[in-house]
């Protein structure tokens, strides 16, 4: 099964780096996982670009800080990176929170 994931993140400094480690020891990888991240103030994106260099199928997109907090900004996210997996010819879809960890098998 190819599948892709998407992750709305903002201000996860505190977790994405156990849900980043979960989705690496996979058994069964993703095509392509699309982290956004949605305006951090803190080092989430920081965080994840790190990972981009040694996981080349995990790629970052950074949107611009704003004041408030809101679904909206969550679901424009998610368009961000669902834009970016479009080409991608895969069954399944994930949108994973960035807060997350799971078993190794959890995708397979």
């Amino acid at each position: 099964m190819k599948y892709v994931l998407i992750t709305a993140a903002r201000n996860e400094e505190k977790f994405i780096q156990g849900t980043i480690r979960s989705v690496v020891a996979q058994t069964r990888l993703p095509e392509r996982w699309v982290i956004v991240d949605d305006g951090s103030t803190d080092r989430t994106a920081e965080i994840v670009a790190r990972y981009t260099k040694d996981y080349r199928w995990i790629e970052l997109i950074r949107r611009p800080q704003r004041k408030d907090r809101n679904f909206a900004g969550k679901v424009h996210a998610f368009n961000d990176g669902l834009a970016r997996v479009q080409p991608i010819e895969a069954e399944l879809i994930g949108n994973l929170d960035a807060d997350v960890s799971f078993g190794p098998d959890h995708f397979d």
